[in-house]
């Protein structure tokens, strides 16, 4: 069941900050859970880590860009 926690912010903080906040903290709860879960029946050797580099290299490129492009459009650089 979702509850409804009242906080206050600086008028500077989008909604879309706030969210982005909210669901970067739920990610890690819920990942943290994965990981834990994963441990707890073995760690799969098969793992390709240099395929596994280069997908969490690109994936923050992307992720870089587009806080980039927030930064750009809100004159921050």
């Amino acid at each position: 069941m979702a509850r409804v926690v009242k906080i206050t912010v600086p008028e500077e903080v989008e909604e879309s900050e706030i969210a982005r906040w909210v669901a970067e903290g739920l990610s890690r709860k819920v990942m943290r859970r994965l990981i834990l879960e994963s441990l707890s029946r073995g760690v799969d050797v098969g793992v390709d880590l240099e395929r596994a580099l280069r997908e969490f290299e690109r994936t923050r490129s992307e992720v870089w860009k587009r806080i980039e492009e927030e930064y750009r459009e809100k004159g921050l650089i």
